[in-house]
């Protein structure tokens, strides 16, 4: 298996005063904004698009369950922002290793190193969800005809210029949703151990720096 490329600022992205420049000598000033705990029921954690949601599949990895901190890394370039990092952070270790997060079927053994698993996105928008709350979005999708008018109209309330969340909850489940960088692609989510073997991050790289 060739060795694969970890993006190099999964945490450092999330510390106080954190910069990056780009090759054309662009400034990115980070900042971290906690959005609220996200409920895991099942321990099993689906990363996707939300408004494309049809059944996604979990990662295989099983996740503690609780509620735990989502947070968001925001990237200032100039006048704007953009959501660079999105994570869950299960405790106060800090990552000693990471690896990129597979469903049932991917073989990280067969990915070379340009290469990722991760999920499209469509519509400037990734989140974080339990398969408990999926089972709940899912009813929500199929019960209400606007409903995707209705998500949008809720996550234009958090709206700040250049990006908005939701904290989408129904029934004691919830979800956690946030624009992607600069918008569409394809994501990548990286699982991070600390140095006894236990998960203390999920974190989604939306490929705003590096």
């Amino acid at each position: 298996m060739t060795q694969l490329n970890i993006p190099k600022h999964l945490e450092t992205a999330y510390d106080k005063g954190f910069t990056y420049k780009d090759e054309s000598n662009n400034i990115y000033k980070l900042y971290s904004h906690e959005i609220g705990n996200l409920k895991i029921v099942e321990g099993k954690i689906i990363a996707c698009d939300p408004f494309l949601y049809n059944n996604d599949l979990p990662f295989a990895t099983i996740f503690s369950t609780g509620s735990f901190p989502v947070e968001l890394a925001i990237a200032q370039i100039d006048d704007d922002e953009r959501v660079a990092f999105a994570r869950i952070k299960f405790s106060n270790e800090t990552p000693f290793s990471w690896t990129i997060a597979a469903c049932e079927g991917q073989d990280i053994s067969k990915l070379n190193n340009d290469e990722i698993f991760g999920y499209g996105v469509d519509a400037g928008t990734g989140a974080f969800m339990d398969t408990s709350g999926a089972k709940e979005f899912m009813n929500f999708l199929t019960e209400q005809e606007n409903n995707f008018q209705i998500l949008i109209d809720e996550m234009g309330k958090n709206y700040k210029h250049t990006w908005d969340w939701l904290m989408w909850e129904r029934n004691n489940i919830n979800i956690a949703m946030f624009k992607s960088g600069w918008g569409d692609g394809f994501y990548a989510t990286y699982i991070g151990h600390d140095k006894t073997g236990s998960i203390c991050r999920l974190v989604t790289d939306f490929a705003v720096i590096d």
